[in-house]
């Protein structure tokens, strides 16, 4: 035998090398095993700049890696040394030039020169020396030179470069037998949604994971949304990355007081990984309904106070929740915002409405509730009616179809038909005189006016003077006339002020309305009538100062005014 030889590794202590002779000197001991008793499941790894061919280790099992015993991977003799990098170590002098090393020992069970058998404790696993925490630090060498490491006859290269990606258990004293299968503890963890909704699909997502928190692969995870008769399930195979993903097509849970609904992860387990399941809460977000109970009808120029409630799919009011109501479309959009109450009730008020008069005569308004974490987004619509007035006035009008001599005049002045929903005022411009030889009138008016605070509408007619003289009628003559109607949402009010003389005669007319003047006119069937008051059938009321009618088509107007309020609240 040539004599041992002394080296110094690269983590300071000094190795004396075993004693070797060519002969044996490539021979590889029968039986390595790995340095722990017989069960143990343990992780390796290295690292670059570590020593080639050296392994740091740890347990795999979650448990206590300070402590830990070592074992000797062979029978051989026990050499003892320390350093300031390697902390305690034993060596082992294995036949044939072999030798195993364990570096960072918290504690050294054997004598320096001691005999040890294979199986043997050695030593602890500790942190001693240069070390970031309890691990084995492991080489086999042949002749001084760091070899691949072979565990069980098995080469444990390529070497990771961190933990819980390679595993080996050791079967080291287990005396012959299939040492006892040791599951890896797993964790499950959901990683999907924290919401979800009744009648819509919802895709369920989680990990798997082993006691190191490395991702297991291609193991089917359940996932059941539910309990009892309501329960929804769904499974999904891990990935590389350990998740797993599945969709429950159509969500039908019961509501619950709190809103919320049990999930359950499981992973049944096999024969490398032990059973785990997670338990979590997801919440279900409730549909909402709202309604519009605002006013039927509004005016513009005025304050429009809009409301609504905002209710869940079962009934229950939703408080505290903010509805957007737009009033109007396009261009003409007005808006306000309410919070709802403890009874859903929610109001705003848009303080001046300025919406356009349409042929319908209505205004959309759009109620929004864009939902939260809890309940979903709903909308309501209504269409409110525009409070308007119409209105025209005239002041003189007659259709005389006498033979030889037809007699057409005006309206007029004529303002026209107004239709608004603002405040404006329409006045065509007075004629100085207007007539013929058998009707004539001086200085005539027409005016329309319109307001939105309250809604209300005037029209007005005013004449001077004028002379109805047709041949074998007694002379009419009107001055001073003034004929109005007025129309508001509350009323409708018509009045005539004129001085009226037939034959010369003055008639008093007060202020009754459709008052006949019960007078010989000198045509048979001819009827004179002052404030004559007409309802239309669309409402208005046209006010008629004084009216002639004979037979043979004769109807001469001195004054006329209509107005009418519509869509009153």
């Amino acid at each position: 035998m040539a004599s041992a030889a002394l080296l110094v590794g690269s983590l300071g202590v000094a190795h004396a090398e075993p004693a070797t002779d060519d002969a044996t000197a490539l021979d590889f001991p029968a039986d390595f095993k790995a340095p722990f008793e017989c069960g143990l499941r343990v992780t390796y790894s290295t690292y670059e700049g570590h020593d080639h061919n050296a392994l740091d280790i740890i347990r795999a099992d979650g448990g206590q890696d300070l402590g830990t015993p070592i074992l000797a991977s062979a029978p051989g003799t026990a050499r003892l040394t320390e350093g300031p990098g390697a902390g305690l170590v034993v060596n082992i002098d294995h036949e044939g030039g072999w030798q195993t090393r364990h570096y960072h020992l918290d504690t050294r069970t054997v004598e320096d020169g001691q005999r040890v058998e294979q199986g043997q404790q050695v030593g602890t696993m500790g942190n001693t020396g240069v070390s970031s925490g309890p691990h084995l630090h492991y080489e086999q060498r042949l002749n001084g030179t760091a070899q691949e490491i072979v565990v069980d006859g098995e080469e444990l290269a390529p070497y990771p470069f961190g933990y819980h990606e390679k595993y080996f258990t050791s079967t080291n004293g287990c005396d012959g037998e299939q040492p006892p299968v040791e599951k890896e503890e797993t964790s499950l963890a959901y990683t999907g949604p924290e919401i979800v909704s009744n009648g819509e699909s919802v895709e369920l997502s989680g990990t798997l994971t082993d006691e190191g928190d490395e991702p297991v692969a291609d193991r089917t995870v359940s996932f059941t949304l539910g309990t009892g008769d309501s329960e929804q399930v769904c499974e999904g195979t891990t990935g590389s990355d350990g998740g797993a993903t599945c969709v429950i097509d159509t969500v039908d849970q019961p509501l619950t007081d709190d809103g919320t609904v049990p999930l359950r992860l499981d992973f049944a387990g096999d024969d490398e990984y032990e059973a785990s399941s997670h338990e979590t809460e997801l919440r279900i977000t409730l549909e909402t309904e709202l309604e519009y109970t605002g006013p039927a009808s509004i005016a513009n120029d005025t304050a429009a106070e809009l409301s609504g409630t905002l209710i869940d799919e079962t009934g229950a009011p939703v408080a505290d929740q903010t509805v957007a109501f737009t009033l109007g479309a396009g261009d003409s959009e007005q808006a306000c915002e309410g919070t709802t109450t403890a009874d859903g009730a929610v109001t705003c008020t848009v303080e001046a409405v300025d919406q356009p008069l349409t042929d319908e005569t209505t205004v959309p308004v759009s109620l929004t509730f864009d939902g939260d974490g809890f309940y979903l987004p709903s909308e309501a619509s209504a269409e409110v009616l525009l409070e308007y007035v119409t209105g025209s006035a005239f002041g003189l009008s007659a259709d005389i179809p006498v033979l030889g001599l037809p007699i057409s005049i005006g309206p007029a002045p004529e303002s026209g038909e107004v239709r608004t929903a603002h405040a404006e005022e329409t006045e065509p411009s007075c004629l100085e005189r207007l007539g013929s030889a058998l009707v004539t009138a001086d200085v005539l008016c027409a005016q329309v006016v319109s307001d939105t605070d309250p809604t209300a509408a005037t029209a007005s007619a005013n004449v001077s003077e004028a002379r109805i003289g047709l041949a074998g009628l007694s002379l009419i003559e009107l001055s001073g006339v003034e004929v109005a109607s007025t129309s508001t949402c509350e009323e409708q009010v018509g009045s005539v002020d004129m001085t009226l003389k037939v034959a010369g005669v003055p008639i008093e007319i007060g202020d009754t309305p459709d008052l006949e003047i019960d007078v010989d006119l000198g045509i048979t069937g001819a009827r004179l009538v002052v404030n004559e008051q007409i309802v239309e059938e669309d409402g208005s009321l046209t006010v008629n100062g004084a009216r002639l009618t004979a037979p043979g088509g004769i109807d001469v107007v001195v004054g006329s005014a209509t107005s009418a309020a519509h869509n009153c609240a």
